[in-house]
């Protein structure tokens, strides 16, 4: 693939956007002879404190916890996360706000030449599209001086790009569930081994005790690394009250009494990833000496978008996209007191396991109708099929739309003449189309 500067924004997103996301990775070696390269300009000291986040489900909202509880504490935080919603700016963010366009390009055009000066010596490295917004992201948190780095990993972790990283502080393992799996294998040991890949030598690992097959795997890595291993269970909080707005929840700490918590959201599962956080926090005390306040203000304060978010008054976009994540989501709805009916926009690519997605959103009382829409190019499920299996599962209403923004305003105009809420599930993609197609009515 042949370099390029960039002009504009645009121009830079664009190129990027035509490197082929889902194409052979370069093995993890060549990845690292580069990230040496680029060592003489980025070394990663300047990276700060890296905390390097993995897992299935909720790795991104952990991230955004911590960065959250840094930023009260008065650090200087950058955050690499992924997948972006809207604009692929969202992935670099730094002090809590994604970095602008023209610090896009200028670490657009620095790669280039990078690239190009390392290709006069190895003509065969092209890196892959999330190769470069990694080393982008690394570019800008370190002319920024960050004091710390959250690090997100994409898929997987042993070979994960982001795996090029050699001075973690602090490893975190989210949930582990079946997802990916012609990357990362189909059962949940494989999984979990290919996500135990991000422990490093005697670097300490907070991880999510639930699925026994996937603590032992990576217990025991930690355990062959000689990193102290710090698990979380339900027993380490109390939920107190859910209701469609927020979540009230106490936390069992090692250090301090919280006393209650709140999150602006519903969303139970993100008291599991907040409660992951705290821990984390725990585990790094000496380190970066966080106060009480600055945790808990931390835990309340995050924003992370389309999970469980209402974008817009009894509207909510959720990103849940696979068989644990519909999971949570579903557990969510059943307990939030005050719903009484909803309707549900669904739509899911078609690589997904989405038979037993459909099978639990089918379990929801709260549900009256399912409006079914289709992701755009190929790599949507058909609605046709979908049909087909809600109707496996559910004999209630089901509305068909092939375009996303059909399925969205007949939503909206039966909202304002049923008095329902509006949830819409089942893809990122689908969470990203419906939130700019809300927040652009939003600036009408």
């Amino acid at each position: 693939m042949r370099e390029k500067k960039a002009a504009s924004y645009y121009e830079a997103e664009q190129f990027i956007a035509e490197v082929p996301r889902f194409t052979t990775k370069n093995p993890l070696e060549e990845t690292k002879g580069f990230y040496g390269f680029l060592q003489t300009e980025i070394d990663e000291k300047q990276l700060g404190k890296i905390v390097h986040v993995a897992g299935t489900n909720g790795k991104g909202s952990v991230c955004a916890f911590l960065n959250q509880v840094f930023l009260e504490s008065g650090y200087h935080v950058g955050m690499f996360t992924s997948p972006h919603l809207i604009t692929t700016r969202e992935r670099f963010v730094i002090d809590g706000e994604m970095v602008s366009e023209d610090a896009f390009v200028e670490a657009f055009n620095w790669l280039s030449d990078k690239i190009i000066a390392y290709r006069a010596f190895r003509r065969d490295y092209t890196p892959t599209y999330f190769e470069r917004l990694f080393f982008m992201g690394m570019y800008l948190f370190a002319k920024a001086g960050v004091e710390v780095t959250v690090l997100e990993t994409g898929l997987g972790g042993r070979l994960d790009t982001t795996n090029v990283i050699n001075n973690p502080v602090l490893c975190i393992i989210t949930e582990i569930g079946i997802d990916h799996v012609a990357y990362l294998g189909d059962t949940i040991e494989k999984i979990a081994y290919e996500k135990a890949g991000i422990i490093k030598p005697n670097v300490p690992v907070v991880l999510w005790e639930r699925k026994k097959e996937a603590f032992d795997v990576l217990a025991k890595k930690a355990s062959e690394c000689d990193s102290s291993c710090h698990a979380v269970s339900k027993k380490e909080y109390k939920i107190i009250e859910i209701n469609k707005k927020c979540i009230d929840f106490s936390v069992v700490s090692r250090y301090y009494d919280y006393g209650r918590i709140i999150i602006n959201t519903s969303a139970i599962y993100q008291v599991e990833n907040a409660v992951l956080a705290i821990r984390a926090c725990e585990v790094l005390m000496r380190e970066c000496g966080f106060e009480r306040l600055h945790v808990k203000e931390g835990i309340q304060k995050m924003y992370w978008p389309a999970r469980m978010e209402e974008i817009i008054p009894n509207v909510y976009i959720d990103g849940a996209h696979n068989e644990d994540g519909m999971e949570a989501f579903v557990d969510s709805l059943k307990n939030a007191a005050d719903l009484e009916r909803c309707m549900l926009i669904f739509s899911v690519v078609q690589d997904k396991q989405y038979d037993k997605m459909i099978e639990l959103l089918c379990s929801l009382d709260q549900v009256t109708e399912f409006v079914l829409t289709q992701i755009p190019y190929e790599r949507g499920a058909g609605t046709d099929l979908l049909v087909k299996r809600f109707r496996d599962y559910t004999d209630k209403e089901i509305s068909v739309f092939e375009q996303i923004e059909d399925a969205v305003l007949y939503c909206l105009e039966k909202r304002n003449s049923q008095a329902c809420d509006i949830y819409i599930v089942g893809s990122l993609y689908l969470a990203g189309a419906v939130r700019k197609l809300l927040e652009e009515r939003k600036g009408e």
